[in-house]
């Protein structure tokens, strides 16, 4: 990033107002209300079959699973995320420091010495933290579309540097990359038209590649999460637990909750056996998922401790409603658009007793808003 003023054109404001809102939406998942800002629009996608799966997840926010792989993720977000911060404050008080002080000249030291946009590559590993973090289709969509915008700032920051500081920052591009040393995806543009509309399709036609190329990634991260959270399903039943708990016990959870007549009812008068699909979640008592409509909670975050005990259980039954009916087995956690909570069940397994049953809140702590479902 140059200490040259970018050019105020409507073109470069555009560019400037996207990414500063990205930045927005992209940090945002680590703000407590995180839900209630982006409620409406949340909502709005989920509201027609050609967006609604924007806002699905494709990586486990809750759910532990058996992949080492995952489990690591899970683990990472956090720490990449704050190194792309502090890696970024550093280039930011470089550049602005050198403001400051009225040096007048390009700022080719530190961060700057290797590559001309630390900054923004910085902001994009932020973005992965965030990414893993946060991981919905939606984020995925908008992370791409940063890091093509981002491009096209630097090379436009770039030319004006060029026109300000002459040689001396030619020289500079001779021996530094763009966002990674020694140019590494240099020879990306080389294969567009320089100008016209040419270019222009040319440019639209690489953004679509890369974004198909990611959600082609995300989709089979998917399918790949799935098959390692702890599970088992009917044509109209999918069952969940956020906990490593065996198939087996899940059923045998699920069978002694459904074999209680007030349970059964409730989930007959939803249509359970009649068509309807349906998603049960077998969580520990004493582990608290804000994410689910499964008890009232009003402060506190995620508690999922390793050890618990596994008998003492309780089962979430939720009406799933989607746009494609005739979906079933896991297909029903990817295709659903919104759970409607039923009834929460508490089991002592080990006894084979229903300690208790009760109405579980309508909408998370949040409000009525998509919450992840895995």
């Amino acid at each position: 990033m140059s200490l040259t003023r970018v050019g105020w054109r409507p073109a470069v404001w555009l560019v400037y107002i996207v990414i500063v809102f990205e930045i927005l939406f992209m940090i945002s998942p680590f703000a407590l209300y995180y839900y209630s800002a982006y409620a409406p629009f949340l909502n709005l996608i989920g509201s027609s079959p050609a967006t609604a799966w924007l806002d699905r997840f494709f990586l486990p926010h809750f759910s532990h699973t058996s992949s080492q792989t995952l489990e690591a993720l899970s683990r990472w977000n956090e720490g990449i995320f704050l190194a792309g911060l502090i890696l970024f404050a550093i280039g930011f008080a470089q550049v602005y420091g050198s403001k400051l002080l009225r040096r007048g000249q390009v700022v080719s030291g530190g961060l700057y010495r290797w590559i001309r946009h630390p900054q923004y590559l910085t902001v994009g590993v932020m973005g992965i933290g965030v990414l893993l973090h946060w991981p919905r289709f939606l984020v995925l969509v908008g992370y791409v579309t940063m890091l093509f915008l981002y491009y096209f700032l630097a090379r436009h920051e770039e030319r004006s540097c060029l026109a300000r500081y002459g040689e001396s920052y030619r020289s500079y591009l001779a021996r530094t990359g763009m966002f990674f040393p020694r140019s590494w995806f240099g020879w990306v543009p080389g294969w567009l038209p320089e100008r016209g509309w040419q270019r222009g399709l040319g440019l639209a036609a690489v953004y679509a590649l890369l974004l198909s190329g990611a959600l082609l990634a995300g989709s089979w991260l998917q399918n790949y999460s799935l098959q390692h959270i702890s599970s088992f399903a009917t044509a109209d039943l999918v069952v969940l637990s956020p906990a490593q708990l065996a198939p087996g016990r899940l059923e045998q959870a699920t069978k002694l909750a459904l074999a209680d007549g007030n349970v059964a009812e409730a989930l007959r008068a939803e249509g359970y056996g009649q068509g309807e699909k349906f998603l049960a979640y077998v969580v520990p008592i004493a582990w608290r998922l804000p994410d689910l409509p499964m008890e009232t909670q009003q402060e506190g975050g995620h508690y999922t401790p390793r050890q618990f005990n596994p008998d003492a259980l309780k089962v979430l039954f939720t009406r799933v409603l989607m746009y494609d009916g005739n979906t079933q087995g896991l297909e029903i956690v990817k295709h659903a658009v919104k759970r409607e909570s039923i009834v929460l069940v508490k089991l002592d397994l080990a006894k084979r007793t229903v300690l208790g049953r009760e109405k579980p809140p309508t909408t998370v702590r949040w409000g009525d808003v998509p919450t992840p479902y895995f």
